[in-house]
């Protein structure tokens, strides 16, 4: 029997989709350009909807090369139900704003159902306001204010994906990866030696069209040999040439 979804659920799900917008705060801004201002490793801090209710949420944000790979989790009492949202893709710098093609745009909800809801590609433009550190981005469409703390650079690399991105940057592992018909999306810091990678992980979401479900804070082995992620569990996530 389908339940009608959670206020948090439908604001979180629609964060990317949404119209009408808010400038950011008036702070000086950083020198550089629009691109040099967002590029790096961003650790959530906080979100504000247009409304103005602050949603508990952590998760990560990298800006590197013209590629964004974004995932975050609500947090609360219970990891289990927190509903968590991905997406990856291109970015442009525009007139006055960041241009964010969003070609995975995944959110998930495992205490809800249906637990998965995939949209294809969805477009934004954003807002930068940067002061040393912090970041803020605002989300002219939906008015949403994202808010970030430098983790660092985004040296490193990503790697597109058939259905989404798979990037390994400041000692970061963050993977987006989903269509309509399942998920597999997270980040955690990871070690690697030769091929084999432990990870241990920060948030990760496992979704399908039946369940979604959180695996925070442990470890998992992975292997990667260039060409593709394997999962201990046999997953398999291949690089585009």
């Amino acid at each position: 029997m389908k339940t009608r979804p959670s206020t948090k659920a439908f604001v979180f799900s629609l964060l990317f989709i949404l119209c009408c917008a808010n400038p950011a705060a008036d702070e000086a801004e950083q020198p550089g350009s629009l691109e040099q201002q967002v590029e790096g490793l961003w650790l959530y801090t906080g979100l504000i909807t247009a409304s103005g209710e602050e949603l508990p949420l952590e998760g990560i944000f990298l800006f590197r090369n013209g590629v964004f790979v974004q995932y975050a989790q609500f947090t609360g009492e219970s990891s289990r139900g927190q509903g968590a949202m991905a997406h990856a893709g291109p970015y442009s710098e525009g007139d006055g704003f960041i241009h964010l093609a969003a070609e995975q745009t995944i959110s998930t909800a495992p205490s809800e159902f249906p637990p998965l809801t995939y949209r294809g590609l969805t477009e934004h433009e954003v807002d930068v306001n940067r002061v040393d550190d912090k970041l803020t981005l605002s989300f002219i469409r939906s008015g949403t204010m994202q808010k970030f703390m430098l983790a660092g650079p985004g040296d490193g690399k990503v790697y597109k994906l058939e259905n989404g991105a798979l990037a390994f940057v400041d000692g970061y592992l963050i993977l987006v990866n989903g269509d309509e018909n399942s998920v597999e999306t997270g980040y955690g810091r990871y070690e690697s030696e030769n091929d084999a990678i432990t990870l241990n992980t920060a948030y990760w979401t496992s979704a399908d069209k039946s369940s979604a479900s959180n695996t925070n804070h442990t470890g998992m082995n992975a292997t990667f040999d260039g060409h593709a992620l394997t999962l201990e569990d046999g997953r398999r996530f291949h690089v585009l040439p």
